[in-house]
């Protein structure tokens, strides 16, 4: 029975000298780490491996799309179909000048539609919407013409379409300064 109490003492002790081991070393690593380290009694948020990084990112995650720095005013995209009206005959060329301008963007898509049902210069288009923080590109003035020429099948009053895109993408601006326009031309095909 004398043995009892002897070991109840010794196992406080130990306890005691445990507790003051860890106590020593929480103390001792709040003194080693720098002052703005989080306290070791704290929880530490840690951000997983692989977190998206939200600039120019395509991320819903990242929020709405906002421009940094802000972007000064955009300037509009313009274009222009010669000749406004034409007259042509079934089976033979017609042609069209097309010309486009940006002064603070790049012309980066162009098309025509004759009115037929044909089409030239339309670009596959592969839709993503931007996200988050996106970095305000450097203004550059952009500029294209081409001559377009077409051969009508039927007679007929036709409707021709001439249209730019500018920015850095075809399926959105990508840039602050895009922009779109459209001009048009009206075109009478006779059979002779």
């Amino acid at each position: 029975m004398g043995r009892e109490p002897e070991r109840g003492a010794r196992a406080a002790e130990l306890a005691a000298v445990a507790f003051m081991v860890a106590s020593l070393i929480v103390a001792g690593a709040a003194l080693a780490a720098p002052s703005n380290a989080p306290s070791p009694t704290r929880p530490v948020a840690v951000r997983p491996v692989g977190t998206v990084r939200c600039v120019n990112s395509f991320d819903p995650a990242c929020g709405p799309l906002h421009w940094v720095p802000a972007p000064s005013a955009n300037q509009p995209t313009t274009t222009s179909l010669s000749p406004a009206s034409a007259r042509g005959v079934v089976g033979r060329p017609l042609s069209f000048e097309g010309r486009a301008a940006d002064p603070d963007a790049s012309i980066v898509c162009h098309w025509i539609l004759y009115g037929d049902e044909t089409a030239a210069l339309i670009p596959a288009i592969a839709m993503q919407r931007q996200y988050g923080r996106w970095s305000t590109p450097a203004k550059r003035a952009g500029s294209y013409s081409a001559t377009f020429t077409h051969i009508y099948a039927k007679p007929g009053t036709y409707r021709v379409q001439f249209g730019a895109r500018s920015g850095n993408g075809c399926s959105n601006d990508y840039s602050p300064y895009g922009g779109e326009n459209v001009s048009t031309a009206t075109v009478t095909i006779t059979a002779h």
